[in-house]
């Protein structure tokens, strides 16, 4: 047997004492299982299914461009490959979402308030509110419609009832805004209904969070996109939308670089247009006006002067001009569209005739970077450490990149100014032409300019707009979702069912095993056996209302008589069979029976003709006498202190061969007069008289009378009473025992509650005994049950 000192810091748990727990508290365990199976059918009768609704798409995993790198050379830099991680991540991105909620225009929703639960009208209307001037109305509003077309509304159900009539027709005023109500059917008397307005980006984040995207295998690029909801119609309608935006967005992203790059021609051109016709205008009236006499002015001049040379020259610095105009304006464009807050893309810069690879260089990285945020957008948390550095990048990468334009702007400037410098020189020298052929090469000069510039964006929008049309989307519509995708999750009866009954058995059981970890006293054998190592030598049921503690005498075929024989017998067994004994009774407090052990098993000692007497120890609380009906005038204490002999303190009782020695009148000092010589006398002079002496001695916890005493007796007995003395009680004696205190000691177990089952014996809480080395009884017997009325 284990040591209550050295007992484990881990919990253990006594299987069978924990059953007897749970037969004890049976009816815990079957109210549990009726309160969960009852939830479990409530759940089944008025929880409102759930349904999963799905569709498939397929995401193009490849180089997608919008045919750029095939008809304009260099712009093979602007091309990405279609990332399919990336691709999860744009299809659940907080914009597209918004884009998919404008379409959808759920603006209200609307539910129908039955008695038990509520359900979401969709897609058919019975009523519908439109917002007439001012902000949505926050939250939920009730409705509830009456006969003549009137209704009533208000903040919550309860209050429905409590609101003045109104006229259907009426605008409703609520926090500051106007709606009005239209009815679309006509018999919704006295029926309940609510409805909220839904913000653009309520709905977004509502569809982010249930939104769930799967690949359909890992070597494909078919995402399988589901929701769950309570409206399957609504969850069709929501993946179809989705599905339909997510393509249209792909294509408006594929065709940004050449939307930008038609908006930038088209800007150039607009600015060119007038002056270029202007310049038509004017050389068709100087031809008509001088054609026959200077239709040839040019050819007429001699190739080789310097003034036709220097016409020459301005022609061609005219043209780099304008080549550097065009640079100079792209940059421009780049910049203007680095400060919105939507930037993606950007054309390169072969797209307007000349090469700057580092630009180029740097909006690909940029274009990179974004899709960078997106994947992290998808994978980690809005706000994440990840998803902040990825836009930090960004950020950082667009700075760079404005920092580069506004450079190379700056710098073509400079060279323009430089441009137009040298042109002007040579203006000056193309002065010495006469006045027609000057004027004819200034008109045709200008005349070129505008056409070689308005030419070249002409192709380059051209270009742009094949690019443009070739484009298609970056995905395909495998399956749409409809009714024969939408699949009934919940709730299962049989898994309500199954989380009842644990529910309903795990709640009572885990209350029972509370009250087993929290029970400090003396219950089972088993708990003894956990801090003990004193033999049990036998057990007593309770028996409530009784009058006397004398049972044995009285009925000596008894139960209880068995117990005590049991008790007798393993007292022998301990002594090593000796003729006459002497046996010390204590306990740890009152209450606990100890007196009622001392009077029954002297009782079962002196009914097999053997001579007993009991000797009342307790010198402090003196009350054994009164069960006997005998008196307490003379005693161990008068005996003690030399005021009588033995034959003066002794008292028959009515037991045949059972004499009494009673306590005596309290002495001041009992505890000295027990530790005196008369005490020695006095033990010495019954053994010469009885064959067994019983000595009732105070409690073992309160005085150390009993310690005293012990050296006179050959077996102690610790009485403890079942669930009354506490398991903490047992420390100090186990400690006695083992340091060999008492040398021979065991334990009887008093007031066993009377139960049938595991853990409990034939008919009792301690169905069996404990021998000196192995068990003996039968658990038989009845106990005292209470000091109260002077039984113990």
């Amino acid at each position: 047997m284990s040591n209550a000192l050295d007992s484990s810091p881990s919990i253990k748990i006594n299987v069978r004492v924990f059953l007897s727990y749970l037969i004890r508290y049976w009816y815990l365990v079957v109210l549990g299982l009726i309160g969960g199976i009852s939830y479990a059918h409530y759940q089944v009768r008025y929880t409102q299914p759930t349904y999963s609704t799905n569709s498939r798409m397929l995401v193009k995993d490849e180089y997608s461009s919008w045919g750029q790198e095939y008809f304009l050379p260099g712009l093979e830099l602007v091309s990405s490959r279609n990332r399919l991680i990336n691709e999860i991540g744009i299809v659940n991105s907080f914009p597209l979402l918004q884009k998919v909620a404008a379409k959808l225009d759920w603006q209200v929703s609307y539910y129908r308030i039955g008695n038990i639960k509520t359900t979401e009208i969709y897609p058919e209307r019975l009523f519908t509110l439109e917002l007439l001037e001012g902000q949505k109305p926050k939250g939920y509003y009730f409705i509830r419609f009456l006969e003549n077309e009137q209704f009533k509304i208000a903040r919550s159900k309860d209050e429905l009832s409590e609101q003045t009539p109104r006229n259907v027709m009426d605008p409703i005023i609520l926090e500051g805004s106007t709606l009005h109500l239209k009815k679309l059917h006509n018999d919704l008397e006295d029926q309940d209904f609510s409805f909220v307005f839904n913000s653009i980006n309520t709905l977004a984040r509502y569809f982010q969070s249930s939104l769930m995207i799967d690949v359909e295998n890992q070597e494909s690029s078919i995402l399988v996109l589901s929701q769950d909801s309570k409206t399957p119609n609504k969850s069709i309608d929501f993946l179809n939308t989705l599905m339909e935006t997510y393509l249209e967005w792909g294509v408006e992203q594929n065709n940004e670089i050449a939307t930008n790059t038609i908006e930038f021609v088209d800007e150039q051109l607009n600015k060119i247009a007038d002056s270029l016709v202007f310049a038509e205008y004017q050389l068709e009236q100087f031809q008509k006006k001088n054609f026959q006499q200077r239709i040839y002015v040019g050819d007429q001049l001699n190739e080789g002067s310097n003034s036709v040379t220097n016409i020459g020259l301005v022609f061609d610095l005219e043209d780099e001009l304008r080549k550097k105009s065009v640079q100079k304006d792209y940059y421009k464009a780049l910049i203007q569209s680095l400060k919105k807050e939507s930037f993606t893309a950007f054309p390169s810069s072969a797209v307007f005739g000349f090469n700057d690879a580092r630009i180029d260089q740097m909006i690909l990285s940029l274009q990179e970077a974004y899709g960078e945020i997106l994947e992290d957008d998808f994978r980690y948390k809005k706000g994440s450490l990840m998803s902040r550095f990825s836009q930090q990048k960004f950020d950082l990468q667009k700075k760079e990149l404005m920092t580069s334009a506004e450079f190379a702007y700056n710098k073509l400037s400079s060279v323009l100014d430089s441009l137009k410098n040298k042109i002007q020189a040579e203006e000056w020298k193309v002065q010495q032409l006469p006045k027609e052929q000057r004027e004819y090469f200034n008109i045709r000069r200008k005349n070129k300019v505008l056409n070689d510039l308005y030419t070249f964006l002409l192709n380059k929008r051209s270009e742009a707009g094949i690019a443009k049309a070739s484009n298609v989307p970056k995905g395909q519509i495998l399956d749409y979702a409809d009714t024969y995708r939408v699949r009934y999750i919940g709730p299962k009866s049989s898994n309500l069912y199954t989380s009842g009954i644990i529910m309903g058995l795990g709640i009572p059981i885990g209350l029972i095993l509370l009250f087993y970890f929290l029970n400090n006293k003396i219950v089972n054998p088993s708990d003894l056996e956990s801090i003990t190592s004193i033999p049990i030598l036998g057990s007593v049921a309770l028996k409530k209302n009784i009058d006397n503690n004398i049972i044995v005498g009285n009925n000596l075929k008894s139960m209880v008589a068995e117990s005590y024989r049991s008790i007798r017998t393993n007292l022998n067994f301990m002594v090593g069979g000796k003729e006459k004994i002497k046996v010390l009774i204590t306990s740890s407090i009152s209450g606990e029976g100890k007196t009622f052990t001392t009077i029954n098993l002297a009782g079962i000692y002196a009914a097999s003709d053997r001579r007993t007497v009991i000797l009342g120890a307790d010198l402090r609380k003196p009350k054994i006498y009164q069960d006997f009906n005998l008196t307490n005038d003379s005693g161990l204490s008068t005996y003690l202190i030399g005021k009588a002999d033995l034959k003066q303190i002794v008292q028959k009782t009515n037991n045949k061969n059972l004499d009494l020695i009673s306590a005596g009148p309290i002495p001041p000092n009992p505890a000295e007069l027990i530790e005196s010589n008369k005490m020695v006398e006095l033990i010495n002079e019954l053994e010469d008289e009885y064959d067994s002496i019983i000595i009732d001695s105070p409690p073992l916890g309160l005085v150390t009378d009993a310690l005293l005493l012990n050296k006179f007796v050959d077996v102690a007995i610790y009485v403890v009473r079942h669930n009354y003395t506490k398991k903490n009680y047992l420390q100090n004696i186990n400690q006695m025992y083992e340091e060999k205190v008492f040398e021979k000691l065991g334990i009887v177990v008093n007031a066993v509650v009377q139960k049938t089952g595991i853990g409990y014996g034939k008919n009792y809480g301690y169905g069996y005994g404990y021998g000196y080395g192995y068990g003996y009884g039968y658990g038989y017997g009845y106990g005292y049950y209470s000091e109260d009325n002077n039984k113990a």
